[in-house]
């Protein structure tokens, strides 16, 4: 079986996992980029009208990148 033929459209199954399971997959990510998971605790109507905003500009999946931006450019600004 050396010489298998490969069929159009078919994907041949992965030869192996790179990683045990999802939490080492994002563990892994988080170590590649160099990123730390913080917990923020929030007013749920804040929070909801965050992400009511979001949603309405298309941007549901750039939260993180929103915060950070704003903790970079309103909270850490050189004054």
């Amino acid at each position: 079986m050396a010489d298998q033929q490969t069929l159009p459209g078919v994907t041949p199954p992965r030869q192996g996992k790179k990683h045990a399971d999802r939490a080492a997959k994002q563990r892994a990510y988080r170590e590649q980029n160099d990123l730390q998971v913080v917990a923020l605790q929030l007013p749920r109507a804040l929070n909801e009208r965050f992400n009511a905003w979001l949603k309405a500009k298309g941007r549901e999946k750039e939260k993180s990148a929103l915060v950070a931006k704003a903790i970079e450019t309103q909270i850490l600004r050189k004054r």
